[in-house]
This record gives structure tokens, sequence and C-alpha cells, in this order.
């Protein structure tokens, strides 16, 4: 089962893109001005593009699930924010290429963007050796120079946390939620089963879904930056400040030369 298919209308029920919208808020406060075309890759149930639009903001998001999409485009819809959506995998961005005089598809031309963002370790999810790379090199493509590309990823040191755990995610209104996390360190993947109950007319529900990350270690995202022909400029916290090399979760600020 692909992630989110069924965890979509928990995940937005419980408001867990509230992550997302604050580093929104902070990425907003610490730009000169809000950027001209955002593009926000892994959107999710539509948070952060949402933000960004409300800045002022053209915002294309963009996710492989239609679960979450799904949900996105109501709140887009029921906001009046004219938000375009795209269904696609980050691996591999429909990126428009002009041909024979032809020009560019209108949503995901290249070199369009002042701002990309791929938020709530949400590149953790990509667990294939070369994943990384195509990733970002697929968002190197789309990044206008001088542009900026924030992403975050839970660390090592995150992981290492993940020891046959179990995190309560939310306990409220006839809704209960928890993880119950595992770290591999010789595979470095990670994984959290997710599992929900839900209260409905004195009956509970239960779901689950199982979901995989990887850790990526800094000098591999480095090595993925150099590759796509992008340039670090700072590695930060969801708080916008200078990362601690121990950081749990790491922000990554990231520009195209010109």
């Amino acid at each position: 089962m692909e992630p989110y298919q069924d965890y979509a209308a928990i995940y937005a029920a419980i408001g867990q893109e509230a992550f997302a919208e604050a580093l929104v808020a902070r990425l907003l406060a610490a730009l000169p001005n809000p950027p001209r075309r955002a593009l926000d890759l892994a959107c999710g149930t539509g948070a952060a593009a949402l933000a960004l639009a409300r800045a002022g903001s053209t915002v294309v998001g963009v996710d492989r699930s239609p679960h979450m999409l799904a949900i996105a485009t109501a709140r887009a819809r029921d906001a009046r924010l004219p938000v375009t959506f795209i269904e696609a995998d980050l691996r591999t961005l429909p990126i428009g290429t002009p041909t024979n005089g032809a020009t560019a598809p209108i949503n995901l031309r290249p070199a369009s963007f002042d701002l990309i963002t791929c938020l709530y370790d949400s590149l953790n999810y990509l667990t294939g050796d070369h994943d990384l790379e195509l990733a970002l090199t697929g968002a190197a493509h789309l990044l206008a120079p001088g542009g900026r590309l924030i992403f975050d990823l839970n660390t090592e040191y995150e992981f290492m946390t993940w020891d046959e755990s179990d995190q309560v995610i939310h306990d409220a209104g006839g809704m209960l939620v928890f993880n119950r996390l595992n770290y591999d360190h010789s595979t470095r993947l990670a994984s959290g089963r997710i599992v929900w109950f839900v209260r409905d007319d004195e009956r509970w529900w239960r779901g689950e879904e199982q979901h995989s990350e990887r850790a990526w270690h800094d000098t591999e995202v480095l090595a993925a930056l150099n590759a796509a022909g992008l340039t670090l400029l700072a590695r930060r916290t969801p708080r916008w400040a200078l990362a601690a090399p121990d950081a749990t979760r790491v922000v990554y600020d990231v520009t195209r030369l010109g």
C-alpha cells in the first residue's frame, strides 16, 4: 500500500501539516520579498502551498499521493486560492522542455521558480541509492538562477531514537493515533507503523499504514547537491537558527547560482 492512501484524511484531521506551515512562515520572514513563483514538492494536504499563495506567490504543488492532493485541492478551492496541483513523483518530475519551437508546459517550466520547498522530511521517504540525486536534480532544473531551495531531513541522530519505541501523535476528539518506530542502523532504514482508532457512533474504527524512511548522511546530501549544480547556503533548524552538528532535523537552505 502506498503511504497516505488511507492515512491522508487522518493526517489532515489531526493537523500534522502544521510543521510545514510554521516553517514557511519563518522562511517568508527571512526572505527580503515573497517569491513571485513558488513550487512545493511533496505538498501533501497543501498547508505550505496555501501559505505561500496567501503571501502573494503564484504556487504549484506536486505530490504523488492522489489522496493527499484531493484534500489540498479542496482546501485551495474553499480558500479561493488559485494553487495548481500536479500528481507526480519527485524523482521523475514532468518538466516541460521546448521542442520544435513549441513552448514548455506552463506549470513546470525549467528555471521558472524563485522558491522551491520540500518539507516535513519528505525526502527521507526516498530510499533508493540514487533517489535523492534524482529529486534534487529535478528541482535544480526548475529553480531560477539565484532562487532558493528549502528542504528538511530527519538525521540519523533522530532515527537512532527510534528503538522499538511508541509515540502517541494525537489523542483527542475521539481519535487516537500512534507510531511504532524502529531503525536499522545497518541499512539506515527507519520504519514507522502508524495505527489509528477513530470513534464514530459509539464504535471504534481501526486503521494502519507502514511508512519507511532513509537516513541520508550529510556527505550524501552534499554530493547530490553538487551533482545537481546546487550550492548550500546554510544548515538550519526548523526555527531557522543554525543547526548543530548533532541536530535531529536539518533544514537545508540551498541556491542555484547564475
